[in-house]
């Protein structure tokens, strides 16, 4: 028999929808009793709710003021592009060697698709998908911590793709981004696979931070 989610889950996953597709922007303050009558739940239900986003690093508290969305400042930007490139090339490290057919043709399979939906020009799709590439290498790495790490990471990971999506004219950029590291990992080349991995994200992590100090000095 199937276990529901418990209500804060829920009303957690439809908050984080909003902060995600931007209805909930950067800075936005998250009045609790609004939620409440929003959702039609107990304040604790919202109060917990709040602290689970708070842990994802969506949400921070501020004493004597209340609940906020995260505001991006630029060092927030290239912290978490280099996070992320850490914990991916090792991960991309690791799989070469432990990926099995199984989950190569899966990942494989992720790849067709986005060089499919980047034909269709559809950005919402591409940047899912980039999303679960990323969390199928580090599965494909076998490492609990690590899976574990990257898992604690995933909303903010989704967080920086929406952001730094816009800032490229056009998708052309995924597939040859993408490519490369899958080729390294199904020829078991694990440096080649770290050295792609470990460099991935920074273009856009700097593109990124630029903008919002750009944004911050108007």
């Amino acid at each position: 028999m199937s276990k529901h989610p418990s209500l804060d889950v829920v009303i957690a996953d439809k908050l984080r929808k909003k902060i995600l597709t931007g209805a909930l922007p950067l800075g936005a303050h998250l009045i609790e009793a609004e939620h409440v009558k929003e959702f039609d739940v107990s304040h604790g239900t919202v109060r917990s709710a709040l602290k689970r986003l708070e842990y994802e690093g969506l949400v921070e508290s501020i004493p004597r003021r209340g609940v906020f969305v995260v505001e991006i400042h630029p060092n927030d930007a290239l912290e978490l592009s280099t996070l992320r490139d850490s914990l991916e090339s090792l991960a991309a490290k690791r799989a070469a060697s432990t990926a099995s057919p199984q989950e190569m043709k899966k990942l494989k399979g992720i790849l067709e698709k986005m060089q499919h939906e980047v034909m269709r020009d559809n950005r919402k799709e591409c940047a899912a998908l980039d999303l679960e590439f990323h969390r199928h290498i580090v599965a494909c790495a076998h490492h609990s911590r690590l899976t574990a790490m990257y898992a604690q990471l995933a909303s903010q990971t989704e967080m920086f793709i929406n952001l730094t999506d816009p800032l490229h004219d056009d998708l052309e950029h995924m597939v040859p981004l993408h490519e490369p590291i899958v080729r390294a990992i199904e020829t078991q080349d694990a440096e080649l696979a770290f050295r792609l991995s470990a460099d991935h994200n920074r273009r856009d992590g700097e593109l990124l931070a630029e903008q919002i100090s750009t944004r911050g000095s108007t």
